[in-house]
């Protein structure tokens, strides 16, 4: 009977663990960016934000099914970062549209108006928007298709051109 009752808590763990590497498989991947005639938007499909919510639940699944005090706190640590990974991609929005560029997150909303634009720098894997009042917004590029990325950085170019000229 006691080999029964450990076979049942490896099974519990493996599906915990296959659950965990599932949703992480599922929340990862581009953004979705839509182009419209105003500008563009960039944010992630909600699948990716369940799968994330689903290494969450695989996550504490596997902290229940744990016997260690040390597998417990460590799959807990993991299903608050997925947690927190869900939650931010179900936040996060890029726009550039005609008031300006704009990034919303988890710790809320910024925005700089296309005059107020002092620089922006393109980094590999970022691009950073800095108002005349050193408002940055950050902008983590790495999930980004190269012709995703390319787009953004012409919105922002035209946009840029187009204040300028209208100046």
């Amino acid at each position: 009977m006691g080999d029964r009752g450990r076979v049942g808590a490896r099974g519990k763990i493996a599906a915990a663990v296959a659950l965990v590497a599932a949703g992480a498989l599922l929340s990862m991947g581009p953004p979705r960016l839509t182009l419209t005639n105003a500008g563009l938007s960039v944010e992630y499909p909600w699948s990716r934000s369940l799968g994330a919510l689903g290494a969450t639940l695989g996550a504490s699944l596997l902290a229940a099914a744990v016997r260690r005090t040390w597998g417990r706190v460590a799959a807990g640590a993991l299903a608050v970062l997925a947690l927190g990974v869900g939650a931010h991609l179900l936040a996060y929005r890029v726009e550039a549209d005609a008031a300006g560029f704009s990034s919303r997150g988890l710790a809320g909303r910024r925005t700089v108006a296309w005059p107020a634009v002092s620089r922006v720098d393109a980094r590999p894997g970022a691009l950073v928007v800095v108002g005349g009042d050193d408002t940055r917004i950050e902008v983590d590029t790495t999930d980004f298709r190269p012709e995703q990325r390319a787009s953004l950085e012409r919105t922002i170019a035209r946009r840029l051109r187009d204040t300028s000229t209208a100046r």
